[in-house]
């Protein structure tokens, strides 16, 4: 059984301090948005209209997911992707684990059942952590910044960090974070080198976002962090199956979505879907998993 005093979820309005300066990204290496207005943006997404498209078509997992086999329906994937996630770190009872964007709690959830591990989440929408409380999981509002150095064993994320301003300060204080040896497993949606501006642009918009990254910028900033990187997957083969998936989903419960939403919103998430998996079939998004080890340097 899932105990519920094994589980904090947090809610973090991530008030990083930032440096005025430069993304490591190569492209669109502009100056830094305000934090505040960044982290206004993405809790306004998720505590919107997004927040009941979520709760019916995706559930209390709001992830992507790698398939479990030739026709694994979207809700298996999500948990087989928590199950491979899982396998790269080593956790037991002892374990302390940070979840950043933890979304509904679903992954805390799933990894106190079945590695017994101690979990803390981080999100922005209050109506996520509304519906944890609602799974009887404690919820409290906390600064990132307050947790002490090397408090945790393994930091995790699922595409979360797309939503940063400084992506490179969050994978320093995930270090920081970490005891020696700890492990940071992520996965991101990514934009892909080469895309053309005008459609970054579209991409940012539809995530509120003021920039995302590819697989090598994560690499560059991880080695800049001195994390040892053990593993790289990339998964962008299955962004257009889950969002294919979701469309499908959202257009048979559209009579259901009608009850909370107006029509006009529903149609602007079809065309936003039918973009997502375009922008993926096109190589212009992608998806991957990185897993580092924090060195003892």
């Amino acid at each position: 059984m899932c105990s519920s005093d094994l589980i904090s979820l947090v809610c973090e309005v991530w008030r990083l301090q930032i440096k005025v300066g430069k993304a490591l990204q190569g492209v669109g290496m502009a100056e830094l948005p305000d934090i505040a207005s960044t982290v206004a943006r993405t809790k306004e997404y998720y505590d919107g209209p997004a927040d009941e498209i979520y709760r019916l078509i995706w559930g209390d997992n709001i992830h992507l997911g790698v398939p479990c086999g030739p026709s694994c329906p979207h809700p298996e994937a999500m948990e087989h992707t928590n199950e491979i996630m899982a396998g790269f770190v080593n956790l037991d009872e002892g374990s302390r684990v940070l979840d950043l964007g933890c979304g509904y709690g679903a992954t805390a959830r799933y990894l106190v059942r079945e590695h017994k591990c101690a979990v803390v989440g981080i999100n922005v929408s209050e109506k996520e952590l509304e519906l944890a409380q609602k799974r009887e999981l404690q919820a409290n509002l906390q600064s990132f910044l307050k947790y002490s150095d090397e408090s945790f064993d393994v930091v995790g994320s699922q595409e979360a960090f797309l939503h940063g301003a400084d992506k490179d300060k969050i994978i320093s204080e995930s270090k920081r974070v970490l005891i020696s040896g700890g492990k940071l497993i992520f996965t991101d949606l990514l934009v892909k080198s080469g895309t053309a501006q005008v459609d970054r642009e579209r991409i940012y918009q539809r995530v509120k976002t003021p920039v995302m990254w590819d697989m090598d910028d994560y690499r560059r900033s991880l080695m800049v962090h001195r994390f040892e990187v053990l593993q790289t997957q990339d998964w962008s083969a299955y962004v257009s199956q889950s969002y294919s998936w979701i469309r499908t989903q959202v257009d048979r419960n559209r009579d259901r979505l009608l009850e909370k939403l107006d029509p006009q919103t529903i149609d602007s998430t079809l065309e936003s879907l039918d973009f997502w998996v375009d922008s993926a079939n096109s190589g212009k998004i992608g998806w991957a998993l990185f897993v580092a080890v924090k060195s003892g340097a």
